[in-house]
């Protein structure tokens, strides 16, 4: 007895259905495949947008930094300005002698000037304009002016100059300051070996917070010293003639 049509069709349909069920059961693993992929490229995605700011913190960091170094080496070259050695030696080095006579030309308002003794660049000191407020602190001492330290001469053409004169015999500090602008500290007195002869040092200042302090103290000893005039001196002169 041979197979009917119906059976041939029916054998035709489970061949065509176990087919089908292969494929949707390959698609279904294949989906679960891509799923699963689908999830590592999530999370590699995550990670990586993780790496990302990192980077980027890490970049702005770096940034910061050069900035910060670009600020530090402005910082620096700003205050090699603002400080700078002065030496007087017996040979050719006279820095402290040349800002003093530079920047005396330079003064516009005020000069002031503090010197146990000053023999020296007196002529400098009458080159300054009449309208400069000029204050000097000095000492004055009798036997002072009997061996010659201090000229009486020289203190004369200072006040003859506009000079307000004061003295303190305690003074030890040499300093001078231009408009508030420039401040030249050292160990020289304002006479011929202090800033020709003799090995001095000291430093010129234009910081502005640097140069202010030590106006301070300059102001600090001009209200604790003594005025100077001309009847002090013509009362001296008997000690030299």
């Amino acid at each position: 007895m041979g197979i009917s049509k119906e059976d041939l069709e029916l054998i035709e349909k489970i061949k065509l259905y176990r087919q089908d069920k292969e494929k949707l059961e390959l698609l279904d693993f294949k989906n679960q495949a891509l799923e699963k992929e689908n999830k590592q490229l999530k999370e590699a995605l995550k990670d990586l947008q993780k790496d990302i700011i990192g980077n980027k913190k890490i970049l702005n960091q770096i940034n910061a930094l050069k900035i910060e170094n670009i600020e530090l080496k402005k910082e620096q070259e700003t205050q090699k300005s603002h400080f700078e050695l002065v030496v007087t030696t017996p040979k050719e080095a006279r820095t402290v002698y040349g800002q003093i006579r530079q920047n005396l030309k330079k003064a516009k308002k005020e000069v002031l000037v503090c010197s146990p003794w000053i023999t020296y660049l007196v002529e400098e000191f009458s080159g300054v304009e009449k309208e400069v407020n000029m204050k000097i602190i000095t000492s004055f001492r009798e036997e002072d002016i009997k061996s010659g330290i201090t000229s009486l001469d020289k203190l004369r053409a200072l006040m003859e100059s506009g000079a307000h004169i004061r003295y303190n015999n305690n003074l030890h500090a040499k300093m001078m300051f231009i408009d508030s602008e420039v401040a030249i500290i050292s160990s020289a007195n304002l006479t011929r070996k202090g800033l020709g002869v003799n090995y001095e040092a000291g430093v010129l200042i234009k910081d502005p917070d640097q140069v202010k302090k030590a106006i301070e103290f300059f102001q600090g000893v001009w209200d604790e010293s003594e005025d100077l005039d001309y009847d002090q001196l013509k009362k001296y002169a008997i000690l030299t003639e």
